[in-house]
């Protein structure tokens, strides 16, 4: 995916001003930065959903020239967590994701753990239990790109290892995954690119390994950290 001059505004406010990248298929892209900087606004660009200037093309095609069923096609789009009240059960909620496509519900189902919550209502789950729901329907929509917003912010930790093990998997089968996190140990476990939003129109890209820098990081969030091995933790000092 090719972004050039990407810039997004909300009303008067700057929030992206000029994004140049190339997000290559089979990486995981993380996008950080404090709240409200922009990051649920560049997905939401990404997915055609909101207006934004410059170009963004996928295999060499202008994606501002496609209907919204065309580039739904191409890029899945997964943020808050739909409503329930059409009263959908599970495996119902999978199948309208599944339609038009050859990937197995059975398969997401046990890949997102919710095989046993199939027949249940959408309105009777937890919001862990919905956000894994989710996750598999993201999983039977057969695109190149996946968008995710705080993917993870429901999960228990054993889900969001679940969740983390299989956005690698799905990066290794060719498709490009870019989320937002504000988990920072998770952003370096999964990223193979990081996006950082700085909250005043400002922008960088780069490898992982460059951007996830502790003290380009302490700024960002304007908050002290620490790396302890290979995890990067908050410094709480003393806490009264």
């Amino acid at each position: 995916m090719q972004i050039s001059g990407l810039a997004i505004k909300r009303g008067e406010r700057i929030l992206i001003s000029d994004l140049d990248c190339i997000l290559h298929a089979g990486e995981v892209v993380v996008v950080l930065g404090p709240n409200g900087a922009g990051k649920s606004s560049l997905l939401l660009a990404l997915a055609g959903l909101i207006p934004y200037s410059g170009s963004m093309a996928l295999h060499g095609k202008n994606l501002s020239g496609l209907s919204r069923a065309e580039h739904a096609r191409r890029i899945a789009w997964q943020g808050e967590l739909p409503p329930t009240e059409f009263g959908l059960t599970v495996a119902q909620r999978l199948e309208l994701a599944a339609e038009g496509a050859s990937a197995d519900i059975t398969e997401a189902a046990a890949a997102m753990d919710i095989a046993v919550l199939l027949k249940k209502p959408l309105g009777e789950l937890s919001s862990g239990e919905r956000q894994r729901v989710e996750l598999a329907a993201l999983m039977l929509r057969d695109t190149p790109v996946w968008l995710l917003d705080e993917p993870t912010a429901h999960l228990d930790l054993k889900h969001q290892v679940q969740c983390l093990k299989m956005f690698r998997r799905q990066a290794k089968q060719g498709r490009t995954i870019i989320t937002v996190l504000h988990d920072l140990q998770q952003a370096a476990t999964i990223a193979d690119q990081v996006i950082i939003i700085d909250g005043h129109g400002g922008i960088q890209h780069g490898s992982a390994e460059k951007m996830l820098d502790i003290g380009r990081l302490s700024g960002l969030f304007d908050t002290p950290l620490l790396r302890q091995g290979k995890a990067i933790l908050p410094d709480y000092g003393e806490v009264d």
